[in-house]
Order: structure tokens, then C-alpha cells, then sequence
């Protein structure tokens, strides 16, 4: 066998044989309005979990995280907060973003977080997830 056939056999092998998981990452900046602070957006997400929760949901393989920065390398974060939200793979990413706003599933806290953010979307990234997080 050629060197360089080897070199392509083993490649392809290890390709395969990774047992890397797929999945879609959010990150949404936010700014606080009305005298809202983080505290008080966190105290929301009870009824996202009451939404998503519900009988009435079919696709509650969601994940979301609040971080606030607090170590700053250079200069000021131009966000208060943001928003990591996070699906298993595209499939799960696009039954959730169906039910959500195409079924107006998510209408009440949707509704009632921009009372107290303003919030955009910055990125969505094609996640691989290389070691999981093994709890405590």
C-alpha cells in the first residue's frame, strides 16, 4: 500500500469514527430598558420553561444561558447581557423556531421580554461539541 493511500485511508477512518455531536448555537446581544436588570429577565425564564414544559409543545429540546460579562478585555461590551440558546442538531432547531413562531407559541414572552430588553441577534454558528460537560 502506497504511503499516501495509507495517509487518505486513515484520514477518512478518523473522519468517520469521530463521535462529534452537531448541534446550532445562538448568541443574542440584549441591553436592559424600563429599569429592568438581569435578575429580572432570569425570573422570565419560568415562563419560557412553562411555555416549552407544556403538553401543548412538541420540540422542548431547547437550552438557553444568560451571560453577563464581567471581565472585559479592551473596552465596554455594548450589551448588559446576552443570550446563549442552543439545539441538539437542525432538525430539533427548526421544530423548535416552527412551533415557536410560526405556531405563535412563544407571542406571550416574546411579548413581555422586549418590555424589558432590546435585544439582536449576532451570530448563529454551526456548533460540534468536542467533550460534554460531565456534570457535577
Amino acid at each position: 500500500m502506497s504511503k499516501k493511500l495509507f495517509i487518505y485511508t486513515l484520514i477518512i477512518t478518523l473522519t468517520f469514527s469521530f463521535q462529534a455531536q452537531s448541534a446550532v448555537t445562538e448568541v443574542t446581544g440584549c441591553n436592559l430598558k424600563n429599569g429592568a436588570t438581569t435578575e429580572d429577565v432570569i425570573a422570565m425564564s419560568a415562563l419560557m420553561n412553562e411555555i416549552m414544559d407544556s403538553d401543548n409543545y412538541k420540540e422542548p429540546r431547547f437550552g438557553q444561558l444568560v451571560l453577563e460579562p464581567y471581565v472585559e478585555q479592551s473596552e465596554k461590551s455594548e450589551f448588559d447581557f446576552y443570550y446563549l440558546n442552543y439545539w441538539g442538531n437542525y432538525d430539533i432547531f427548526g421544530n423548535h423556531m416552527h412551533e415557536w413562531f410560526d405556531h405563535d407559541k412563544g407571542r406571550e414572552f416574546v411579548s413581555k421580554i422586549s418590555e424589558m430588553t432590546d435585544c439582536r441577534t449576532l451570530n448563529i454558528f454551526d456548533t460540534t461539541v468536542t467533550r460534554e460537560y460531565p456534570g457535577d
